[in-house]
């Protein structure tokens, strides 16, 4: 019999915050590399001008923060380590090797993390591609019993089990290719064709007669959502770093800095840019509101950009 002399009971009100109080001084021996932490998943990050510099540092802080853990009396799980190697050319992404823990762990084109699928380009291809096989089988399934449910019952079941895939972090991977993008309007039409048993009208026309947005559209006001929180102190500091506001702007001084970078793929589309973009669209009174609710309320009847210039189809 094991005889437990730490811990707290799972469930706890109180359990969440006394491990994170109790991971807390992890974050302060690693001092050459990031570490991003959610409950016990750890992700440490270097950057280098190399990739032998890169393995040597990642090598040196992973196994600081493998000591930390045996010296605070927990168990870390090679089997569950992973490695991956971001650069932009691809010869530069081959497989590499790390020893840590007397397990050797190889590089990988993609991993997953919390759900999801990132590869080492960033494309986010192959998590929406899973994403929609598996609404798409969901809804093959509600589609089999449609017929017991009205159309109540029906969007329930939508909303539970098909829109959720894409309501997990969705800006994460929003700036996928448009091809994977276009699986998720293709998933979502299936769905509006089910709820209003029209299979004949054309997208627009059932996002019209249902009164939904488009996923793109509401891709676009949960960004929107979040330049909300980060302007009104609602969102974690660091998120201050992505938007900026115009601080000694005269005219329109609610509107937000706009950084745009030189290349078009690892610059203007993120969230740095594309975030005060949506801002800026937004009509004054939303920009001027400080109601977190009221602004929700608000921006679900906000018909996002519609017109054809070449900002709102970057948007």
């Amino acid at each position: 019999m094991q005889i437990l002399i730490s811990g707290v009971p799972q469930g706890s009100i109180l359990g969440p915050i006394l491990f994170n109080i109790f991971l807390n001084d992890l974050l302060d021996v690693l001092t050459n590399s990031d570490i991003y932490n959610f409950a016990d998943d750890n992700t440490i990050s270097v950057i280098a001008k190399n990739r032998d510099a890169l393995l040597k540092t990642l090598k040196s802080e992973s196994e600081i923060a493998i000591n930390w853990f045996k010296n605070n009396s927990m168990i870390v799980n090679p089997d569950k380590f992973q490695l991956m190697l971001l650069h932009k050319s691809s010869t530069q992404n081959s497989v590499q090797k790390l020893e840590l823990a007397n397990n050797e762990i190889e590089s990988e084109n993609m991993v997953t993390l919390l759900g999801v699928t990132i590869d080492n380009k960033l494309t986010f291809d192959e998590h929406i591609s899973k994403l929609c096989n598996k609404a798409s089988m969901q809804l093959n399934a509600i589609q089999r019993l449609s017929n017991y449910m009205g159309s109540k019952e029906l969007e329930v079941m939508l909303n539970s089990f098909i829109y959720s895939n894409f309501n997990y972090c969705p800006l994460v991977w929003h700036f996928s290719s448009n091809k994977s993008l276009e699986k998720i309007e293709k998933i979502h039409k299936r769905c509006l064709r089910l709820v209003l048993n029209d299979y004949d009208s054309d997208y627009k026309t059932l996002l019209e007669k249902s009164g939904k947005d488009s996923m793109k559209i509401k891709r676009i006001k949960t960004l929107a959502i979040e330049v909300f929180k980060t302007i009104n102190d609602l969102n974690p500091s660091f998120m201050k770093n992505i938007f900026t506001s115009k601080t000694m702007a005269k005219v329109r001084p609610y509107d937000l800095l706009v950084k745009s970078r030189n290349s078009e793929k690892y610059g203007n589309k993120s969230l740095m840019a594309l975030g005060p973009k949506i801002w800026n669209a937004l009509p004054e009174h939303l920009k001027k509101e400080t109601s977190f609710s009221k602004f929700k309320e608000y921006i679900k009847s906000w018909s996002g950009p519609s017109c054809k210039c070449k900002l709102c189809k970057s948007l």
